[in-house]
């Protein structure tokens, strides 16, 4: 017998990676008029996909500096009435990751409709050792005018970035949002997007489906400790709706919890002194079925966050509030994860569902 074949691509046509034929295909730079990037605050002043600015005014720690070239969460938001559409993209590196999925990693994926809306179409396809790559997103639509949301890799830079439409077809400016106010959400790699097995599934980017506002992912995978730095930095993008904090995984002992919280919410509120603040505690991790003492863990910081948002709101702060995270995967959290920490697909869903309606009663005076 001869020895079996190891290449699913070989053996799955479905599966096989795809890339645009140069010659069939117009290529723009997302970074031009008529397209939208959003999600990258400081975009205009350093040109660059990265989500802290080039040169600070605070320092950040080097591991923070690094993971802010990761887009995630970051959109390309335009129109066309291309019957095709195509992704040409330079990565800083390979897929890496043992936990998720290489499309969600280094993947580009497509949803085509406005807000509340958008239709989930297709994800980037390429091999796992690529770091550059090019690869067909439709094709053979009809040529209606429609509305496209790219979101860009979770966990890997992106040097380049350009966008096939068919030639001759047009691109627009795509229809705006309800205000130029913007979520703004800093976290643990939860809020980064770990292991969500494409970009389009990380929480921030599933709200920013529902309600037609720009979303701001600061999520810095293990290093969102709450540090003062952060919170000069979060507090200086313009025009904020709401501020999440969801970092409390990556503190590291309780103590040092208790104490960045409130000087968090101090110095973003010397500048934003009426924005909605929403502070959420841990998701369940599936040990604490086995491991009472992750629960006690969790609900001692659970009660400090919830203490911290109650002192505030009795000193005349009304505009603090708190989510328990420990009820937003639900009764089943020990099936929301890939790793028993970090969510799949499945427990990123519960948590934007979760999330939802607290959302939406926070951004209502602006949606």
């Amino acid at each position: 017998m001869g020895k079996p074949a190891n290449d699913i691509q070989k053996l799955d046509a479905n599966l096989q990676a795809d890339a645009a034929r140069l010659d069939e295909w117009e290529w723009h730079t997302p970074l031009a008029a008529p397209f939208r990037v959003t999600g990258l605050p400081w975009l205009a002043q350093d040109g660059v996909y990265r989500r802290l600015p080039l040169r600070p005014s605070h320092p950040i720690r080097s591991e923070v500096d690094r993971l802010a070239n990761y887009p995630t969460g970051v959109q390309v938001r335009f129109r066309t009435n291309s019957v095709k559409l195509a992704v040409r993209v330079v990565l800083a590196d390979k897929a890496t990751m043992y936990q998720m999925p290489a499309t969600g990693q280094c993947g580009v994926d497509c949803y085509i409709g406005s807000a509340g809306e958008q239709q989930y179409v297709n994800t980037s396809r390429f091999e796992l050792g690529q770091a550059e790559y090019e690869s067909v997103l439709f094709e053979s639509f009809s040529p209606s005018l429609r509305e496209i949301t790219l979101n860009l890799p979770l966990y890997q830079g992106v040097k380049e970035l350009w966008i096939g439409v068919a030639p001759e077809s047009r691109v627009t400016e795509f229809p705006g949002f309800a205000s130029d106010k913007k979520v703004v959400l800093y976290g643990t790699s939860i809020t980064h997007g770990a292991c969500a097995s494409r970009p389009g599934m990380a929480y921030p980017n599933q709200l920013s489906r529902m309600f037609p506002l720009e979303f701001v992912s600061l999520g810095f995978s293990g290093n969102a400790q709450g540090e003062p730095e952060l919170a000069h930095l979060s507090s200086q993008i313009d025009d904020p709706a709401l501020l999440v904090l969801d970092y409390e995984g990556n503190t590291p002992s309780t103590e040092h919890l208790a104490k960045s919280l409130p000087e968090f919410i101090r110095i973003y509120r010397a500048v934003h002194p009426d924005v909605p603040i929403l502070v959420v505690s841990q998701i369940r991790f599936a040990k604490e079925a086995f491991d009472e003492s992750l629960v006690q863990r969790r609900e001692e910081r659970k009660e400090i966050q919830r203490a911290a948002v109650e002192r505030l709101n009795q000193d005349g702060d009304a505009n603090v509030h708190f989510c328990d995270g420990g009820e937003l995967l639900g009764t089943d959290y020990q099936e929301c994860t890939a790793d028993g920490i970090h969510p799949s697909d499945l427990g990123y869903k519960h948590i934007a569902e979760g999330l939802k309606p607290v959302v939406a009663r926070l951004l209502q005076p602006f949606v």
